[in-house]
């Protein structure tokens, strides 16, 4: 499967985030479907359709190729100075109101053919919240790898409450907190849930949160923004 250049999704993902409905509470996420290059029309609606199913969603919108360039080209055109539209992905976004299962929504759908990418972030909201959660998901990693990461981030100016959580431990409590809400619980699969260091930051304005940098190091899969209720 291609996948998308880092820096592409960074865009795609800062700029096209106010596509969904706009939440008021700073406990919502926003859950942004990156499709395959060659995904079908059948896969499509298939995508959106397992979308719509997941508890708590709302708010779900399709963008094209071309509305998408069209954003990225006015918020940053010198990056995509030599990018053509049919090189930035189609997508869905919405809106996720229950944090208890944002983050097996995210992983469900990842899983989904004609997925690209599914990606999580903390809904954007003013005013901002003064606290902000963050976890850096592990890829399989050596005992080396996992400790330079760890290091890393208890290293980050002002982050609190660092906390190491195993690839069962994430499993067993994501199917927990999705029992009873829909089909969430039984099509979570254990393959695709990561072990990850949790954290908080603050949102003081101050400096940056430090976390591209540890998204860079070896042994680091993604690094996510979330509300802090979703730790």
């Amino acid at each position: 499967m291609r996948r998308i250049a880092p820096v592409l999704a960074f865009l795609l993902l800062s700029a096209l985030s106010a596509c969904t409905s706009e939440p008021k509470d700073a406990g919502h996420t926003t859950l942004t479907v990156l499709l395959d290059h060659d995904v079908t029309a059948a896969q499509k609606s298939v995508v959106e359709q397992r979308l719509r199913a997941i508890p708590s969603v709302e708010g779900v919108v399709f963008e094209t190729r071309d509305q998408a360039y069209e954003k990225l080209r006015k918020d940053s055109p010198d990056l995509l100075a030599d990018l053509d539209p049919e090189h930035i992905p189609e997508s869905f976004r919405a809106t996720v109101t229950d944090v208890s299962v944002a983050e097996a929504a995210e992983l469900v759908m990842g899983t989904v053919d004609g997925v690209e990418w599914a990606v999580l972030k903390i809904a954007d909201v003013d005013p901002l919240p003064s606290r902000i959660g963050a976890i850096v998901r592990l890829e399989p990693a050596t005992a080396e790898q996992r400790a330079t990461v760890e290091e890393a981030v208890r290293a980050l100016p002002h982050a609190e409450s660092v906390e190491f959580e195993d690839r069962d431990a994430a499993f067993e409590r994501l199917r927990k907190q999705c029992q009873g809400k829909g089909d969430l619980a039984t099509q979570l699969d254990s393959q695709v849930t990561r072990a990850s260091l949790r954290l908080q930051l603050p949102l003081n304005g101050k400096g940056g949160t430090g976390l591209p940098e540890i998204e860079r190091l070896d042994g680091v899969e993604a690094v996510r923004l979330v509300p802090v209720a979703m730790l």
